[in-house]
Order: C-alpha cells, then sequence, then structure tokens
C-alpha cells in the first residue's frame, strides 16, 4: 500500500500501469478468465473480479458443511428455475402454433398470456 503522499504524486495513468504490473506477476492471474475492474462510486473506489480456470494451489481450501449445502441448494435452485424456464418457453411455442399435445386440454398460461396482451 503507497502512502497517501506518494498516492497523491501519481498520476491515474501510473496507478493503472502500477496495478497491471502487480497483477501481472501474481499467481492468480493465470486463469482463462480474468476480469479486474475498479470503478468510482461516490468519491470511493470499489472493485469486481471475475476468475475462471484451473485451482492452481497447492493446499485446497477448506470449506464448512454450510457452505457445501448452501451452494448444492443454489446450484439445485439455478438447474430447477433454468429447466422450468425452458418449458414455460416450450409451452408458449407450442400454443403459440396451435398445437394441442392433449386433446380439449389446456393449462391455460397462453389464455392468460393473451388476456393480459388485449387489455
Amino acid at each position: 500500500m503507497l502512502d497517501e503522499q506518494t498516492q497523491a504524486q501519481l498520476s491515474p495513468k501510473q496507478k493503472q500501469d502500477i496495478e497491471n504490473a502487480i497483477i501481472s506477476v501474481t499467481l492468480s492471474s493465470r486463469h482463462r478468465i480474468d476480469i479486474r475492474k475498479s470503478f468510482p462510486f461516490f468519491g470511493t473506489r470499489y472493485f469486481l473480479v471475475f476468475l475462471l480456470g484451473r485451482d492452481l494451489r497447492k493446499r485446497l481450501r477448506k470449506e464448512s458443511a454450510i457452505t457445501r449445502v448452501v451452494m448444492t441448494f443454489l446450484i439445485l435452485f439455478g438447474v430447477l428455475f433454468a429447466t422450468l424456464c425452458v418449458l414455460l418457453t416450450l409451452y408458449m411455442i407450442k400454443s403459440a402454433l396451435g398445437i394441442d399435445l392433449i386433446h380439449d386440454y389446456h393449462v391455460g398460461i397462453w389464455d392468460w398470456w393473451l388476456s393480459l396482451r388485449n387489455k
């Protein structure tokens, strides 16, 4: 961390160059996808880091059981939500084309959608 006096003397270009130099020599920069952005927000700088790639660390991080359970539920919820969205999209396409899979049986989503559009 630079002291305030030194930091005040640097131009934004110099600060960016120092940040890029530090990133280029770290282990974490050897990922297939490496997105690092910082942005000002009401006088304070915030940063966003997104890394994707193989874990190159020698020691694995210990995860708590709660973390694993939460991640499992989040992944399960995400997959379930994506599946329901795909099924709903297929149903809406089927209904728009006028295809009946079961004769004289309709779930009613398409009719509800049309009633919203007609208001």
